[in-house]
């Protein structure tokens, strides 16, 4: 991540992060230099998350967008993962997957 970013009371505005080599403009609540809270990341492909960051990685409860504004993912995350209850959805809208995930994968 760099450090070319503005803060301002722990939150940073539409800057770029980087992170695993992957550009992302973030809006949200920061600590120690990390997304930290709640935020919005806007990925360079038009998908973004906006939820719960814990450390830098997304956390309890967030949504995973396509960049055609659906919604990819809702539910919860663990470091990053999804994990716990979640839906996961087609790019159109309908329903993919309701249920336990695990490591990011869905159980089935």
């Amino acid at each position: 991540m760099t450090e070319e970013f503005r803060k301002h009371r722990g939150r940073v505005s539409k800057e770029v992060l980087q992170k695993h080599g992957l550009s992302v403009a973030y809006d949200g609540e920061m600590l120690e230099g990390r997304p930290h809270g709640l935020g919005k990341a806007y990925y360079k492909d038009g998908r973004f998350y906006e939820g719960e960051w814990l450390k830098g990685r997304p956390h309890g409860e967030g949504k995973l967008y396509y960049d055609n504004m659906n919604i990819w993912y809702e539910g919860q995350w663990v470091k990053g993962k999804r994990e716990g209850y979640g839906k996961s959805y087609y790019e159109d809208g309908t329903l993919a997957f309701e249920g336990e995930w695990k490591d990011g994968k869905p159980v089935k």
